[in-house]
């Protein structure tokens, strides 16, 4: 099973937030106070070390003014990962407690665990936690039962609870703050899923040799381990020895590894790296992990502490676990390692923090593989932005950039990344980032192309919209033509004939021979030099009063 869904109120920095997870791959990412490291404490609360806990005076939502909330809800939907998956023996314990939906006919499980500040629910001081289970309606399964019944049912709901908990814990691998000399077990892989995966590999392929497999699954463990270690708790064993930590040709076998793995779809292996990795983390924490367990991993931040080469070979090796990740970052480079549905983007709004993301087949195949390409392999960076302003080629990006920040305003740190989309396409990116909840602005050039471009944009665009509230179009051919028309003539006219007096030629044919003797970057260059000498004055005024629009568009997501 996985965790489907998690509806969240009341709870630390997240007032309401309703989320839906992917079974495989969950990768949130937002701005700091908007709502990821209140998620994943709620998320730790379905662990093995947590599944009892008290909730506390802090625990309770507090708004801006510093009023604190009344009451928490977080319900955490299961649902079965494969049809027949909860017809095992070891999910008998929880038959009561399941529903079947009607719209996919999966079977599901949905567990709340809630408290209430209230005198009533007071007692010596301490705030009352409640746990039970819901149907498919939100209504508590047990309040169907007599009064005398009730005590048994409570006992009967823990044990369910342990169960539940018991099979699918949330697990976090944590980043230590102590980086040296961790202790590192002496206790091997289990020799018995090694064997079998050697077998099922040396069947796949000659190329992987049991040396270098035992190599780069060295390499697997000293990972893991390292998550896996805290402050507070080691892994704990009679014999303890530190062994060398991975050489490189170690990390090349395990990137070897992967290699084969990713061209193999054979539930066996599947199931034997899931135990190879239950042997890893078997001693962690104070329970132990039931060997029928399939855990749900969260990751926060795993780039804050790994080169990112052993950050790419270990998620490339983490991705062929049959269990559900759900992983937090800040990171470009790990957020282009993923899918672009399984990258959620979390945003702060008034009374509540929604979670924005690609549904799957949402994009066509063609517009995916453009966001792939033009985005997340090009300008990852652009995911995380709270604006995209769109040009069309990449002299606009670097020109514009420059002529910002002589007004005073710096994109990047405005949450604002500049794109250009002539090669994607402007429906991709529009689409995509209307999806991800990403405002956007798009400049265009005034030749028929562009009006083409303008129609396009006028035609995704909410109709409630003005058109200024989303587009320019340069009252010129293109952006070298209007910036000449707009005090920077003489620029154009030192680089193609070396003179700024009165040429006889129209100002297509100067602009086509000042960058025939020099180039398209070189002459921004040369703009954004003029610029800077001059000053703000220089900057067209059509231009200062984008910037402040897309400003402003940008801050009022703050």
């Amino acid at each position: 099973m996985f965790i489907e869904h998690i509806d969240i109120v009341g709870f630390k920095g997240i007032n309401q937030l309703s989320l839906t997870l992917n079974a495989d791959f969950c990768t949130l990412i937002g701005e700091n106070r908007w709502g990821r490291s209140s998620l994943i404490n709620a998320l730790m609360l379905f662990s093995l070390d947590e599944q009892a806990y008290q909730f506390v005076e802090s625990d309770f939502y507090h708004d801006d003014d510093q009023k604190g909330g009344k009451q928490i809800t977080i319900n955490a939907t299961y649902c079965e990962s494969t049809p027949n998956e909860l017809d095992n023996d070891v999910y008998q314990p929880l038959l009561a407690v399941m529903y079947r939906s009607q719209q996919d006919g999966k079977r599901r499980i949905t567990y709340q665990i809630s408290a209430e500040k209230s005198d009533h629910f007071i007692k010596n001081g301490q705030v009352i936690t409640r746990r039970f289970f819901v149907d498919e309606h939100g209504q508590p399964i047990s309040s169907a039962l007599h009064r005398d019944e009730l005590n048994d049912q409570h006992d009967a709901e823990k044990s369910m609870i342990a169960a539940l908990i018991g099979l699918n814990p949330v697990m976090r691998l944590r980043k230590t703050v102590n980086t040296e000399n961790l202790p590192i077990t002496n206790q091997p892989l289990s020799d018995y899923y090694i064997t079998q995966l050697s077998a099922q590999l040396r069947t796949q392929s000659i190329q992987v040799s049991k040396e270098e497999l035992h190599r780069g699954l060295q390499a697997a463990s000293s990972l893991l381990e390292y998550y896996f270690a805290d402050q507070t708790q080691r892994y704990h064993y009679k014999q303890i020895a530190k062994k060398s930590s991975p050489k490189i040709e170690d990390w090349d076998s395990l990137d070897h590894i992967n290699n084969v793995l990713e061209h193999l779809d054979d539930r066996y292996l599947r199931s034997a790296l899931l135990g190879i990795f239950s042997a890893i983390v078997e001693a962690k924490g104070t329970y132990k992990l039931s060997p029928h367990a399939v855990p749900i991993l969260v990751l926060e931040e795993p780039e804050s502490l790994l080169h990112p080469i052993i950050l790419s070979v270990g998620f490339r090796l983490l991705k062929n676990f049959p269990t559900q990740k759900i992983i937090t970052s800040n990171s470009s480079d790990l957020i282009s390692l993923f899918p672009l549905e399984s990258i959620y983007h979390l945003i702060r709004l008034p009374g509540q923090i929604v979670a924005k993301h690609v549904e799957a087949n949402s994009l066509s195949v063609g517009d995916s593989r453009r966001i792939l390409f033009h985005i997340l392999y090009r300008h990852a960076s652009a995911i995380f932005a709270r604006c995209w302003l769109l040009v069309e080629g990449e002299t606009e990006v670097w020109l514009l950039r420059e002529l910002a920040e002589l007004c005073g305003y710096h994109l990047s740190s405005e949450g604002i990344q500049l794109i250009e989309f002539a090669q994607c396409g402007l429906k991709p990116l529009i689409k995509y980032a209307d999806q991800m909840g990403i405002h956007w602005y798009v400049m265009t050039d005034g030749d028929i192309a562009g009006k083409k471009y303008a129609d396009t944009v006028q035609a995704l665009s909410a109709k409630s919209q003005e058109r200024h509230d989303y587009l320019t179009v340069l009252p010129a051919r293109d952006i070298e033509n209007f910036l000449f028309k707009h005090g920077f003539n003489h620029v154009y006219k030192l680089t193609a004939y070396n003179t700024t007096d009165y040429i006889d030629m129209p100002a297509h044919r100067i602009i086509q021979k000042a960058i025939h003797r020099s180039s398209k970057p070189d002459l921004a260059i040369a703009i954004c030099d003029d610029a800077k000498s001059r000053g703000m004055s220089a900057v067209p005024q059509l231009l200062k009063e984008m910037f402040a629009h897309v400003i402003k568009t940008a801050r009022s997501l703050l």
